[in-house]
């Protein structure tokens, strides 16, 4: 890893949610930094208080991007949804796994890299989606999340990280604090939910960047092929990096 570089300081308190980060901070390869405010990164909104909404409109954030399923969305709505201080879009990632087990209808993946290798294979229509939005001239601030902002979440901020030039060690230490900023489990955990779901091992990010570089190239390569334009890379370039 970056000598000297911790990636515990890019936590943020943000009252009613957990595990939120910035992404600005983060060197790249080539010297640059990743600018601070333009990508958050969280776990559900759904306890969001009027001071966390407060805290979000003075980090500049004003676009939020749900990445639930539809299920999860309406059984826990984002508070910040229909409120005119903020933009919100729902790209719902891992839809077919996560309302098919609730329904009864199929199980969890066997493993973690099972899952974000399935994402990185059967989700470029989404993540081309997320990415389009990132793109867009008229937001500067974003804040991404799902349910726990550990998987769908973090496969985001790695292809954020991936794009800017992120060293990958880094994007694997990203990946794994979520593990130690999740809120305690309240109550047992339940029968359909696999213990790995409570977990964010290093092997398991390690894994998915060496399938997305040996399958795709990386990361610039990936979001290329499944249809982000040469000029949304570019936007989305524009607001990771300093000048």
């Amino acid at each position: 890893m970056m000598a000297g570089f911790d990636v515990r300081r890019q936590v943020l308190e943000l009252e009613g949610s957990f595990n939120v980060r910035d992404l600005g901070g983060y060197p790249t390869r080539d010297g640059r930094l990743i600018q601070p405010r333009r990508f958050l990164r969280a776990g559900s909104l759904y306890d969001l208080s009027e001071k966390g909404r407060q805290t979000l409109l003075n980090l500049g954030v004003h676009c939020v991007v749900d990445l639930r399923s539809r299920v999860e969305r309406e059984q826990m709505p984002d508070p910040v949804e229909h409120l005119p201080e903020f933009t919100f879009h729902h790209v719902p990632m891992l839809d077919y796994i996560n309302s098919s087990v609730i329904a009864g209808e199929m199980s969890f993946p066997d493993s973690l890299e099972e899952m974000y290798l399935g994402l990185l294979d059967n989700a470029g229509h989404s993540f081309a989606q997320v990415f389009e939005l990132f793109a867009n001239p008229l937001c500067g601030g974003f804040l991404f999340h799902c349910t726990a902002g550990k998987d769908r979440t973090g496969m985001v901020a790695m292809l954020l990280l991936a794009l800017a030039g992120v060293e990958e060690d880094l994007i694997v230490a990203d990946y794994s604090l979520s593990e130690h900023l999740a809120p305690p489990a309240a109550g047992e955990r339940p029968y359909y939910v696999p213990a790995y779901a409570l977990t964010s091992p290093p092997k398991a990010m390690e894994a998915t960047l060496e399938h997305l570089n040996s399958r795709y190239g990386g990361g610039e390569p990936y979001l290329s092929r499944i249809g982000v334009t040469h000029e949304q890379r570019g936007r989305v370039l524009q607001k990771l990096l300093e000048k």
